[in-house]
């Protein structure tokens, strides 16, 4: 029995794969089965294995955490047909399928209608995303048949069983729009979480792709400019805050305040971002933070 994932929510949205295996693994290392090439997704995040006749939704140790149903994964939970599993800032729709079928219909309800009326098209997947190939039932024995790079360019990204079911148009107003307002609540709360500022700049960041090729984007492509642009503003500031102080610290010989500032660095900005900050961290580690998943 199969099951396939269809991308309810994020980069991608409205894209299908069908995996046929007893176990796969879902996150940001090429190694995985899927692969998520994102800053807010681990290098090994997630995997779905198949317990008799159930399948099993696992979080392996993962920093940001899985989410199911909007609830956050502790202990192995039982997957049931369109359950959402949240893997960093993607969501997908499970669906359980027949092998070698696509997988119920009531998938496709996941589905907005812009990214339905894109699914004719195959499209370049602006976030990286991409599954690999594994060896099909009477395939010749000690071949290789594994691809593990992520679809960054034209060429559509492999799934389980061959291509991708379905693609994402280049333009999508709608996912551009949901990517927007979920910036704009992360702005709001940037108080609440370190890291809610980052967040915030991701989600501008990708509504902007999506918009790539839009015949009329609107209001929203200038808006979109201007938040980037004050959100890599206060990024820089944040970053140059905690550098300066990390820097104090080892100055004046406290090295295990200064690797606790660094560490803060790490929360506020989990992911590549527009200053360096987190990389800059990272290099100045004396040791790899617990639960160490995204770089």
């Amino acid at each position: 029995m199969a099951f396939a994932l269809t991308i309810a929510a994020g980069n991608g949205r409205g894209r299908k794969f069908r995996f046929d295996a007893e176990s796969v693994s879902i996150g940001r290392a090429g190694s995985n089965d899927l692969v998520l090439n994102d800053a807010g997704v681990s290098r090994t995040h997630a995997r779905i294995e198949r317990h008799g006749a159930a399948w099993v939704l696992l979080d392996r140790a993962s920093v940001n955490g899985v989410e199911l149903n909007g609830a956050v994964v502790g202990a192995p939970a039982r997957l049931r047909e369109g359950d959402r599993i949240g893997v960093g800032p993607i969501t997908f729709e499970f669906c359980i399928s027949a092998a070698g079928k696509k997988s119920p219909a009531r998938c496709w309800g996941a589905v907005s209608r812009p990214a339905r009326a894109g699914l004719v098209a195959v499209a370049v997947l602006s976030g990286g995303i991409g599954a690999r190939f594994v060896m099909q039932p009477g395939s010749v024995p000690g071949r290789n048949l594994s691809s593990r790079r992520p679809a960054f360019g034209p060429e559509p990204a492999a799934s389980h069983g061959g291509q991708p079911l379905d693609g994402a148009a280049p333009a999508d107003l709608a996912a551009a729009r949901a990517a927007y307002e979920r910036g704009r609540r992360k702005l709001g709360e940037r108080r609440v979480a370190p890291r809610n500022l980052y967040d915030a700049w991701r989600a501008f960041v990708e509504a902007r792709g999506h918009l790539e090729g839009a015949v009329d984007p609107g209001l929203l492509a200038g808006e979109l400019a201007r938040l980037i642009e004050e959100s890599e503003r206060d990024l820089h500031r944040e970053c140059n805050r905690l550098l300066f102080t990390a820097a104090r610290f080892e100055r004046y010989g406290r090295g295990e305040r200064a690797e606790q500032t660094w560490r803060e660095v790490l929360l506020h900005f989990p992911g590549d971002d527009p200053g360096g900050c987190h990389g800059k961290a990272r290099d100045n580690l004396l040791s790899e933070p617990p639960g160490e998943g995204v770089e």
